[in-house]
């Protein structure tokens, strides 16, 4: 722990990580880790750069102040505090610190993963008698000890690439042809608004508020993972929850019945996707609360964009005559979007807004909450059907956002009668 600690000092971080920690162990100081390292991986320098590109987006500290002991590190002594416990020893090895390394869960534990590492064969491998590490013939090739039988390993590079700072990776991330076709779409039917025949310009604001919606989601959940990424869980580049992509949000309930249920209900704006953070890697209950924060954030940011014709006062009487559907239809997408936002904020399990505060509850309490997440969603439904004043107040303060943004809310209502055709 020292080491790690001087390795944060060094790098001038103003807390020390797992990655600090397994840094440290990737040294044949380190003893039993080191043996069991030196003998899965094929070149621990590898491994080493890789948390070091890790560690590049780390917090640092421009005084000389000596590096705290991060919450993930905690987390970490915690686990291998355990794991020495379950195996009833009462000192804890560098052995154990591999696992609680595993089950922290960050970048740190996903390169070992993917490096052949498994928890199960490691608890074995620590229960069996040791022999001497026989001596490295040389420094550059260092020898290998016993290792937990047969360990899957992976192409270091590709650790290497996933373990890359996300300025670098996420154009690499984000599904090109994907953006390329959804923009495409919205200036299709854009086109298709400006025409002449009323039956054509009214199927292009369908396909217009449509696919500016998924667009929208796509932002939403964007923002979710983003924000993920930059606060240690790494996951989220695996999943393509990075790749703007609507196919990666993708959720049976949420993508599908409850937004077709609230755009039934009036063209109320539910953020249909879904991403699966691993909060456990996240660095702190305040990084949790952020990447909840994010999705609201994004909304509001995809409201804005959609409203800067009429922020700019391109809107007038003689463009909307010209082209009615064409306006009715972006002062549409403003209103879903702050729509989602403002129900989005609401305190309830699942909702962004419940999940705000849900880090800085008792663990007995988000428990209890969550137990009933699953009919959150319904809640909310039947308060806005049998309460007339929840609605009311709902309305009231997204109409207040419109008119914030320029936007007059009976541009919006007309917009919403052409779209929702069926109820005409």
């Amino acid at each position: 722990m020292q080491n790690a600690t001087r390795e944060a000092s060094t790098l001038k971080h103003a807390q020390v990580e797992p990655e600090h920690l397994l840094l440290t162990l990737l040294t044949p100081e380190s003893g039993t880790a080191w043996d069991l390292l030196a003998s899965t991986l094929r070149n621990p320098a590898m491994m080493q750069e890789g948390l070091r590109i890790v560690l590049a987006d780390a917090l640092t500290t421009s005084d000389n102040m000596q590096p705290v002991y991060g919450f993930r590190l905690k987390r970490t002594l915690n686990e291998a505090e355990e794991e020495a416990q379950h195996a009833g020893q009462v000192q804890v090895d560098t052995g154990h610190l591999l696992l609680g390394l595993l089950n922290e869960g960050g970048a740190a534990g996903q390169m070992l993963r993917r490096s052949g590492f498994d928890a199960v064969k490691l608890r074995h491998w620590l229960r069996q008698p040791q022999p001497p590490a026989p001596v490295a013939a040389s420094t550059a090739a260092p020898a290998r000890a016993a290792a937990p039988p047969q360990p899957r390993t992976r192409d270091e590079r590709q650790i290497l690439l996933e373990s890359q700072p996300l300025k670098k990776l996420l154009p690499r991330l984000i599904s090109w042809p994907v953006v390329v076709v959804m923009l495409g779409i919205m200036i299709i039917s854009t086109m298709l608004m400006i025409q002449n025949n009323f039956d054509v310009a009214r199927a292009g604001l369908v396909v217009f508020v449509l696919d500016s919606w998924i667009i929208s989601l796509c932002a939403h959940e964007f923002g979710h993972a983003l924000l993920a990424d930059l606060g240690g869980d790494r996951s989220v580049r695996g999943n393509g929850y990075l790749s703007f992509n609507p196919l990666k949000y993708t959720h049976p309930l949420l993508s599908i019945i409850m937004p077709l249920l609230f755009m039934i209900m009036g063209g109320i704006g539910l953020p249909g996707g879904a991403v699966y953070i691993q909060t456990a890697r996240l660095r702190s209950p305040k990084w949790q609360s952020a990447v909840s924060f994010a999705g609201p954030a994004a909304s509001a940011l995809m409201a804005v964009l959609f409203s800067l014709p009429f922020v700019l006062r391109l809107f007038n009487l003689d463009r909307y005559v010209n082209n009615p559907l064409l306006w009715e239809a972006c002062s549409v997408m403003v209103y879903l979007n702050c729509a989602a936002v403002v129900l989005n904020l609401l305190p309830i399990p699942p909702l962004d807004g419940f999940g705000i505060l849900a880090p800085f509850l008792s663990a007995n309490l988000r428990t209890l909450f969550y137990t009933f997440s699953t009919f959150g969603f319904f809640l909310i439904f039947m308060l806005f059907v049998i309460n007339p004043s929840i609605r009311t107040a709902f309305q009231n303060t997204v109409d207040g956002m419109l008119q914030t943004l320029n936007v007059t809310p009976l541009l919006a209502d007309q917009g919403l009668q052409m779209f929702m055709f069926w109820r005409q």
